[in-house]
């Protein structure tokens, strides 16, 4: 299947057909590389000399005047049906390399086959069952349609067989191959990735789900950027007055996020079934309401939001530092507060993993006693909107959230009742965006 002990082959004797890639990068760094320290990976060719993986390398070797070049050899044919010993199992291929080999091999299929589908299940005179991949092919004479050998003893899939010879999970392949793909496709924001990869700095899984993130938050700018350039509203939006009536001004199914920090005592409870049903308006499918909650409430809470139709999604612990206050009627010493998540809908819109455990800081109090550590605000705003998305604080204080929100380029709208906290979060809000609050509107109380 390949070569035990890695020899070298004449440069000038590797076929080199049509490739892919059309951009080197540099080769003149590789070639420095390649001089101070070796080939750290062989070329890989095939049965035919065909180069499967490593034209840079290649490009490489020849402008330091080299003439030949360390290599693997594979046999395509024997890899598609499985005809390789246990120990030929090359674990040390690079992810790059996995993939290329790969994709050669379908390559080679569509050369050398035809009628290709999946196995199907024969059952032999003996009553054992064996697969019959239906797979016809002519590794010896490329040319003729007559002489052609039909292979009926293949067990399993193709790629089933691929990856069994590099010693890993077909799954795992699959995900190698959309690591390199992206990597093709969009080589600025993940040719660094492949690099680590095949260095093995990270896992496949890890990259893989750095480039779904990334696709993904990359959807959701594109997106936001559209609607952006169809729309002439603000960045930032200020409201003075009681949110249960400034919020009727909010469009619907136009906010990304709510982040707000509602009243604590008993008394106000009533205040989260108003912040459930302008979430359930305001709200687009799959944005979130995340709220401060007192310990004692987080049961009723939890009621009165699934009552008006949000889905409970999940509790977020802050954990407090510096002194901690004192819940005396049931005797304990809060040392974390509760942050509860909602949805709209039952699919989280999010590009990256929540932390249910966030470390605060000690907020100045400077602005007034309730005023927020931005730590939470900041994490969750980072975690569940994207740039230019909206964020609304209906019960914004001092402006804790709205500062957060940006300083990440997040678009704001704030509503709070206080004069004193709605002058606050105005000087607060217009510093954090260096004076471009392009409109602030002020209301007086419902």
């Amino acid at each position: 299947m390949f070569d035990k002990h890695v020899s070298e082959v004449p440069i000038d004797s590797v076929i080199i057909t049509n490739r892919a890639r059309k951009n080197f990068g540099d080769i003149k760094s590789l070639a420095e590389s390649i001089s101070a320290v070796g080939l750290l990976q062989p070329i890989v060719i095939n049965e035919n000399n065909e180069l499967i993986d490593g034209q840079r390398r290649i490009k490489a070797y020849i402008q330091l005047g080299l003439k030949e070049i360390p290599f693997y050899r594979v046999t395509l044919a024997q890899i598609i049906l499985g005809e390789f010993h246990a120990n030929s199992n090359r674990k040390d291929f690079t992810s790059s390399e996995r993939v290329a080999i790969s994709n050669a091999i379908e390559e080679f299929l569509r050369k050398h086959s035809k009628n290709v589908g999946r196995p199907r299940s024969v059952q032999r005179s003996d009553k054992s069952t064996i697969k019959d991949s239906r797979l016809i092919l002519d590794p010896t004479n490329e040319g003729s349609k007559n002489n052609v050998v039909n292979l009926t003893t293949f067990s399993g899939r193709v790629k089933d067989n691929v990856s069994r010879y590099f010693g890993i999970s077909r799954n795992t392949l699959e995900k190698e191959k959309e690591i390199i793909n992206a990597a093709e496709q969009n080589p600025e924001l993940f040719g660094e990735l492949v690099k680590k990869v095949d260095l093995k700095k990270i896992s496949v899984d890890k990259a893989f789900h750095e480039i779904h993130k990334q696709n993904k938050r990359a959807q959701i700018l594109a997106s936001v950027r559209s609607t952006n350039d169809n729309s002439s509203s603000s960045n930032v939006t200020l409201l003075h007055g009681d949110f249960r009536q400034l919020s009727k001004t909010i469009p619907n199914e136009s906010i990304d996020l709510i982040f707000t920090d509602p009243p604590y005592a008993a008394e106000y409870v009533p205040l989260y079934e108003d912040l459930a049903i302008i979430a359930q308006n305001v709200l687009k499918e799959g944005g979130s309401l995340v709220a401060y909650v007192g310990h004692y409430a987080i049961p009723k809470v939890i009621e009165i939001m699934e009552n008006v139709g949000l889905t409970y999604w999940w509790p977020i612990a802050v954990i407090l530092s510096g002194s901690f206050a004192r819940h005396y009627p049931r005797q304990v010493t809060i040392k974390w507060k509760p942050l509860l998540v909602f949805v709209k809908g039952d699919k989280l819109s999010t590009t990256d993993f929540l932390s249910d455990v966030i470390k605060s800081n000690t907020p100045s109090k400077v602005l007034h006693e309730w005023e927020q550590s931005t730590v939470e605000a900041e994490h969750i705003i980072s975690r569940l909107t994207v740039e230019g998305q909206t964020v609304f604080d209906p019960m914004m204080g001092s402006g804790t959230t709205g500062a957060a929100a940006v300083q990440n380029d997040r678009k704001f709208i704030g509503i709070e009742i206080e004069s004193e906290k709605f002058e606050l979060a105005n000087a607060r809000i217009g510093e954090a965006s260096h004076g471009q609050c392009s409109e602030i509107a002020s209301k007086s109380r419902e």
